[in-house]
């Protein structure tokens, strides 16, 4: 979620490019993300990489055709610096649960599911 946001705050000196983003974003949710059922074109069943394929190559055209690859790069470079920093910096110890204290705490569920 910080990378998309990131990346959408460096586009909005872009609004056609913001459009077009919207745009790429919507195909993706709804022909890879949220589908059950598979892609029929024509009556024919598409498989699922060259739907994955044919989606990123529409996004890669996007960024060309809009002039914002650099920005949006840098965009996501920013991103992922802040994801090792947050993975750096992570305190992991308080991840795991004691069992004596989960039951001591009424962490453990009453009808043991």
């Amino acid at each position: 979620m910080v990378v998309l946001f990131i990346l959408f705050l460096s586009l909005l000196w872009h609004p056609v490019s913001m459009i077009v983003f919207f745009l790429v974003f919507v195909a993706w949710f709804f022909l890879y993300f949220d589908r059950t059922n598979p892609v029929v074109v024509f009556g024919r069943v598409l498989d699922d990489r060259f739907v994955l394929g044919l989606l990123g190559i529409v996004t890669v055209i996007a960024l060309v055709f809009t002039n914002v690859g650099l920005n949006v790069l840098v965009a996501l470079i920013v991103g992922v610096v802040f994801v090792g920093l947050h993975a750096a910096f992570r305190g992991t110890e308080d991840l795991f649960l004691d069992e004596e204290s989960a039951v001591e705490g009424g962490s453990v569920s009453v009808f043991g599911v």
